[in-house]
């Protein structure tokens, strides 16, 4: 009976050790898997950080004046009047 206890004691502690070692690898994969996902995180922060920049400065208004300089908008035209227009088609009688 000594020698039978003896021997499932060995082998449930074999099989708590085998236990821990696939806990403890299990552990360390996924610290590197999570790791990796801050590290791409990290990446993509920055990146729209970067995008949130251009969409701010394209959306701004230095950017419309400076767009419409290169279309050549920035000419100043002379204003109409309805009088100019004549009657008939601007006035109704």
């Amino acid at each position: 009976m000594k020698n039978i206890l003896f021997r499932a004691t060995g082998l449930v502690m074999f099989v708590l050790v085998i236990a821990n070692l696939f806990v403890f690898i299990s552990g360390i994969v996924l610290s590197d898997q999570i790791n990796n996902y801050e590290i791409k995180t990290d990446s993509l922060r920055k990146s729209n950080l970067t995008l949130e920049k251009d969409v701010a400065s394209l959306s701004s208004l230095q950017f419309a004046q400076e767009e419409a300089k290169k279309l050549q908008f920035d000419k100043i035209s002379v204003p109409q009047s309805l009088d100019q227009l004549g009657l008939g088609y601007a006035v109704h009688p």
